[in-house]
Parts: structure tokens; sequence; C-alpha cells
């Protein structure tokens, strides 16, 4: 419910959720409608896995993306970060 009350902000470029352990794949799945994103931060985010990062695909925009200690994503969920080429900060 807490990142569904962000949809709303279509033209949010940048969004830092750092150390938000109650962020979930569900929650990733719902930020990935704002797609104006530029700059997402989910570091220390502990629950997100490889399918929330797979949500992010479609965040097109995404120039940067810090995903530090987030240790439940493998090597997996980063490959669906590949149609992110925008991205010049990981």
């Amino acid at each position: 419910e807490g990142v569904r009350s962000l949809l709303s902000l279509t033209a949010l470029t940048s969004l830092n959720l750092m150390s938000c352990e109650q962020i979930t794949d569900e929650g990733l799945r719902a930020l990935s409608r704002l797609t104006a994103l530029t700059d997402l931060c989910l570091s220390f985010c502990e629950q997100i896995t490889d399918e929330g990062v797979r949500a992010l695909s479609s965040l097109v925009a995404l120039t940067s993306l810090d995903l530090g200690c987030c240790e439940l994503i493998t090597d997996r969920g980063m490959q669906a970060l590949g149609t992110l080429t925008a991205l010049n900060h990981l």
C-alpha cells in the first residue's frame, strides 16, 4: 500500500528508498509504473529479489540504480537489467 501511494507522482524522476526494509517485490512492481524515474536508490532494501528487479526492467529512462546490499538479488536478476540501456551508474 505504501509504495502505491506514490503512483500519482507521474513526473517523479528521483526516488531514494534506501534502508526501507519493508519494500518488497510487489512494491517494485508498483514502482515500475513510474516511467519518468531516472534515479532510483534501493540499497539495503533486504526483501527485494530477482523477481522485483525484473519488474524494474520497464523503467527504460533509468540512468542510475543503486541495489547495494540487496543480498537476495542474484546474477539472474542482474541479467534482467540488460534492457536498461540508459543506465550509466549501477
